[in-house]
């Protein structure tokens, strides 16, 4: 079937202007004239204009009628014997043309059919890269979000090691705590062996004499003054030192509160981690499967 535009007409026109020009009509000759059209079509309607075409007469010479009538038996004979044969020829390059002609109609055919299935190949394959170039884009979101929380992961580590140095701050404060009360508790004690010693002297001096005793006496009261300011300090400190021990025991509550929170986020922050790198492993899974899939149909 000829193509829209090439027809019978113009196939015999531009055959008849390259005749008329001295050209031979070939098939490129006459796609040449006619600017476009298919070989297979130009040949079949060539082929059509050939057979309407009349053969040339030829002139001859004038010669004797009894050697022109023999010559022209002769001629006649050998020109139908060789006209049998080239019309069998010709009837046989005729049909083997013909034959070229619709092979080449169907090769056409099946090439167009073939340029549509890659232009549909060709579609599906940029959209497959459109895909493949989204999916990257949400893999590099993904990726963005698990360096987010691998930060807010080291920052609750970090927290939770500052947590820990306050900790250790307080433990050495408590046992220097520890330490000034273990201190005050030996003053006390020594207070108590002055105040055993006075008394061993004060009895030493009642027995010497009533005047070591009026001493004795003096020397004992500045003792006991002395040894209620020493322990009304004594209670003072221990008073004081019993508040900073509870001060000390609330901000360590607190402290191990912090800690706990901080070791709680950072659990959080691994695990959210864990889940982004597992959804970027199955997108990027998909995305290959479907890389794959695309290939394997084309």
């Amino acid at each position: 079937m000829a193509r829209p535009g090439i027809s019978f007409e113009h196939v015999a026109h531009a055959a008849d202007t390259l005749v008329g020009r001295g050209e031979r009509p070939t098939i490129a000759a006459v796609r040449d004239e006619i600017g476009t059209g298919s070989p297979n079509t130009i040949h079949r309607h060539l082929q059509q204009w050939r057979a309407t075409q009349a053969p040339a007469e030829r002139k001859t010479a004038k010669l004797p009628d009894e050697l022109a009538s023999a010559l022209a038996h002769e001629i006649e004979r050998q020109a139908s014997a060789a006209r049998a044969e080239a019309e069998a020829d010709a009837l046989d390059a005729r049909q083997t043309a013909d034959q070229l002609a619709e092979t080449g109609e169907s090769l056409e055919s099946e090439a167009d059919e073939l340029r549509e299935q890659i232009e549909q190949v060709t579609a599906e394959r940029d959209e497959a890269e459109r895909d493949r170039s989204e999916a990257r884009s949400l893999i590099e979101e993904f990726r963005a979000q698990v360096k987010n929380l691998e930060q807010q992961r080291d920052d609750a580590r970090q927290e939770l090691a500052e947590a820990r140095n306050r900790v250790n701050t307080l433990t050495e404060q408590r046992d220097e705590e520890r330490a000034a009360r273990a201190e005050a508790q030996r003053e006390a004690k020594q207070t108590d062996q002055a105040r055993i010693e006075a008394e061993r002297e004060l009895a030493v001096a009642r027995a010497h004499t009533e005047a070591a005793q009026a001493q004795a006496t003096e020397r004992l009261d500045a003792l006991k003054t002395e040894q209620q300011a020493r322990k009304a300090d004594a209670e003072a400190h221990q008073k004081a030192l019993a508040e900073e021990r509870i001060e000390w025991k609330e901000r360590l509550a607190s402290i191990e509160k912090q800690r706990e929170n901080a070791e709680k986020r950072a659990q959080e922050a691994e695990t959210a981690r864990v889940k982004a790198i597992l959804q970027v492993e199955l997108l990027s899974q998909a995305v290959e499967a479907q890389k794959a899939e695309k290939e394997n149909r084309v």
